[in-house]
């Protein structure tokens, strides 16, 4: 099977930087949560046939004490 969505991290400057393609929505929320675990940042998923943003994780977080929230705009 083809993969149907795409991630994406955006970089310092908010340019969209491709990760790796996935299945499907449940993928996608796992793989993010993994990302953001390992390198903090900005993440997005893009349906491949929509070419719409169905995922995404909340803004970056520049002080390290904030506590991140792994919650996910999907």
């Amino acid at each position: 099977m083809k993969p149907a969505f795409d991630i994406f991290r955006k970089d310092l400057l908010g340019t969209a930087v491709w990760m790796e393609s996935v299945q499907d929505t449940v993928t996608a929320k796992l793989r993010l949560t993994e990302l953001v675990r390992r390198s903090p940042g900005e993440y997005f998923v893009v349906s491949q046939e929509t070419q719409e943003i169905v995922c995404e994780t909340p803004g970056r977080y520049f002080d390290p004490v904030i506590r991140v929230d792994l919650s996910l705009n999907c």
